[in-house]
Parts: structure tokens; sequence; C-alpha cells
């Protein structure tokens, strides 16, 4: 970014481009609610805001950050309005509307960006990005900020997507990946790259937030274990909606095999490890030929490379203890 001259003339040239008509001078004393409400609304009118092949939201965090994680400044060209000497040149009034403008521009940032952010200072909610905060959904689908709504969302369905990957429940993170609205007839993709009005889009996330979430806790109200939860919807290819006393069968036989056969054999110099995803591929054609209909688990079929992919990670030690829960 070019560097303007003084802090004077760059805090002057972001009030015109950005809050011309805002009141921002007025807002710059509001405190409280009255304030967040502020931010709020700006944050709202920014993401809305066409702005070339983006939105004015991304180009008002431009003028101060990198788009990084942490908003780290420029190395070469940094704003004048982040550099100390310069803001001494500001007057008080000055100072206030500029505090005021880096709240906007920090959310603005973080939002654009997909990273995570303080929700109890943006939103009065409890700070945790997950399906599991009443509060945060509470928000979500009703507040007047859809826009806002909708950007969060999509960083709700990213953090989730991470740990489902990072957690190698795989049919998870695939759905999450995957995510579709029927109703709309596409892929759930970056808030910016989508047409799906903002109510029907953060509903559509939040809604397969919470049915995987309640799958997984209805699989630890019946006492399964992590890695047996895993392995029923890595049989059925997907996420369902309810355990299958059959699939569940085959499940328990595979885990069986994997806890004595296959844990631990892909590490060290142990030349039994390759030898061991050879004999479990075998086991699985033995237990979907016992236990499922014809056409499940076949060979090179998605649900058998989840399988497959899972033993993989058991030969290298992967195991969930009982009581861990994603």
């Amino acid at each position: 970014m070019a560097q303007i001259e003084t802090a004077s003339a760059e805090l002057a040239w972001i009030q015109k481009h950005f809050f011309k008509g805002a009141g921002l001078d007025k807002a710059s004393r509001l405190e409280g609610e009255e304030r967040r409400a502020y931010v709020l609304a700006q944050v709202e009118r920014l993401l809305a805001t066409p702005c070339g092949h983006t939105t004015a939201a991304i180009w008002l965090s431009d003028r101060f950050w990198t788009c990084d994680e942490g908003r780290k400044t420029y190395d070469v060209d940094p704003t004048p309005l982040l550099i100390l000497k310069e803001q001494q040149t500001l007057t008080a009034r000055q100072m206030a509307r500029l505090r005021l403008i880096l709240e906007v521009a920090g959310l603005c940032h973080d939002l654009s960006l997909d990273f995570t952010f303080d929700l109890k200072e943006a939103f009065g909610v409890e700070n945790a990005f997950r399906v599991s905060n009443k509060q945060l959904v509470e928000w979500l689908t009703t507040t007047e900020y859809e826009n806002i709504a909708k950007y969060t969302a999509y960083i709700m369905k990213r953090q989730a997507t991470i740990v489902y990957a990072y957690g190698r429940y795989l049919p998870a993170q695939d759905a999450l990946a995957e995510l579709f609205s029927s109703e709309y007839s596409c892929l759930i993709r970056e808030p910016q790259l989508t047409d799906i009005p903002p109510r029907a889009y953060v509903k559509t996330v939040i809604d397969e937030l919470q049915r995987i979430n309640e799958h997984w806790q209805q699989g630890r109200n019946k006492r399964l274990k992590p890695d047996l939860i895993m392995l029923h919807d890595e049989i059925y290819g997907e996420v369902p909606d309810l355990f299958d006393k059959d699939v569940l069968k085959a499940a328990r036989v595979l885990y069986d095999y994997m806890d004595k056969e296959v844990y631990g054999r892909m590490t060290g110099n142990n030349p039994f490890g390759p030898e061991a995803l050879k004999l479990f591929a075998k086991k699985v054609c033995e237990v979907r030929a016992e236990y499922l209909a014809e056409g499940w688990i076949a060979d090179d079929s998605l649900e058998f490379n989840y399988l497959m992919a899972h033993a993989e990670s058991c030969g290298y030690g992967y195991w969930r203890e009982e009581d861990e829960a994603l």
C-alpha cells in the first residue's frame, strides 16, 4: 500500500471514503452497548458494500494490516495511523475517531479473512466458536446484522472442519467441506462467493453443525468409544442421523480387530506394519460379507478408503481414549 504522508491526512482519507455521513465524531464518544451497536452497524454496511471484486470491509482492513492472522502491520510503508510518533500529532478528537475506526476495521479484518475473534467483545456472547455455544447460535439466528452472521457462521464451519480433520473424523470433515444447500442447489462456500441469502446460509451451516454434534453426542450417550462412532460412520460413508444395529455390529468387529492387530504396527521398524494394513483390508471384506448387505464398502469406494485411512492412523498409534470427545 502507498503511504500517505501524515496520520491526519490518512485519517481524513479514511473518514471520507469509508465513513462519510456515518456520524463518526459523535459515535466516537459512545460507550458500552451503544458503541458495540455502532461498530456492528458499520461492519454490516461495509461487508455489504461491493468494492471491486471484494467488499469495502476488506479494503478498510487493508489500510491497516496484512491478510495474516493476528492483525500484522506492513513491513514496508505501514500506515502512519499505527505509528506512535504520528499518532502523537493527532488531536484528542482525532484519536477518539481513530480508536473507533480500529474497532470497526479489526472486526472487518477477522470476518473477511475467516479468523476467529473475541465474541464477548464483538457480540456480548460466550467466546466459543462452537455450535454448542447456545448464546452464539441464538445471536446468529436472530440478529439484524445478517451479513456479520453469515461470515461468522462460515468461520464456525471452517473451525469445525479443522477440528474434525485433526481428529480424523473424515465423514464429518467431508460433510462440512462439501456442505450443500438443497434449497438453493449450490455448495456452501465463502460468504462473498455465494448468492444464498444470509439467513438461509446461516441456517444451513448451523443445522449441519448441530446434526453432526447431536449424532456424536448420541453415540457418546450410548457409551460408544469415539473410534467406534467413527468406524460406524465410515462404513456408512457419511454422518447418518441414526445408528444402525447391523452397521454397529460390523464396526465393533473392525474396532476389536484394529485394537488388537493394527494399533501401533506402523511405528518404529516394525516389519509387520504394511502387512497389517493388507490383513485389515482382508478383514473388511470378511466383515462386509457377514454383516452387511451387498454393495456396502465396495473395493476402492469412499467408505473403503475411509476405513483404510482410519486403520493407517491406528497403525501409527492414533487411537482415541474412551472418554475423549471431539
